[in-house]
């Protein structure tokens, strides 16, 4: 049987993660030069606003190389457990929409963070091996009980799971803004945790309701 939809406020607080992400395109800019890949904040202004002088002092460091690099299979999984929910039969239209958004924003951060590691790869500047601790992950079991779960059992499931997934990426948020040099990745920092912190708050809002 299909649960009731959520409180108005949990529809609200959905809406309004949807007007931030349409108001915040992260998009890394274009390199600068053959050699060298410059970086683009929240607003994405004209790549050649950015001095040469600018695009070396905003050089990543380690903090930001490890970000984008966990933080790809991270998303990653985020979109994983929202298409499961998507193809489960019997879940409620607020947890479906708020599956559909999920899938979207961070498919595009995905992608976004990829081309910009890329490009610093090919300048030949930075490297990083991709090795570190993502907090929040779920387990191939709890996966696995995802999809095998329809119903009401799968949509809390999927809520507890994407709640605590949300909670883990807010922790490397913090780390990486108290940590981390380069102005792209501390505004994707920054649009993350905006974002995460209002899913957070539906996804428990729609989890109440249950």
């Amino acid at each position: 049987m299909r649960r009731p939809v959520a409180t108005a406020s949990a529809v609200a607080v959905f809406l309004v993660c949807g007007a931030l992400f349409l108001g915040i395109q992260l998009t890394p800019a274009a390199p600068a030069a053959a050699t060298r890949p410059q970086s683009a904040p929240a607003e994405a202004p004209d790549p050649a606003a950015v001095s040469a002088r600018d695009a070396v002092e905003d050089i990543p460091n380690d903090a930001d190389m490890m970000f984008a690099s966990m933080m790809i299979p991270h998303h990653q999984q985020a979109v994983e457990l929202s298409r499961i929910l998507a193809a489960t039969d019997g879940i409620d239209d607020v947890s479906i929409a708020l599956a559909a958004f999920i899938d979207r924003d961070q498919t595009r951060e995905i992608t976004d963070m990829q081309a910009w590691l890329d490009a610093w790869h090919r300048s030949g500047m930075m490297s990083h091996d991709g090795n570190g601790f993502m907090a929040g992950m779920a387990t191939p079991e709890q996966i696995a009980a995802l999809e095998a779960a329809s119903d009401v059992v799968a949509e809390k499931l999927f809520l507890e799971l994407m709640i605590a997934h949300h909670q883990g990426a807010l922790l490397m948020t913090t780390e990486v803004l108290r940590e981390g040099n380069n102005s792209y990745i501390r505004a994707l920092a920054k649009h993350i945790a905006a974002e995460q912190e209002r899913e957070i708050e539906a996804m428990t809002a729609r989890r109440d309701t249950m």
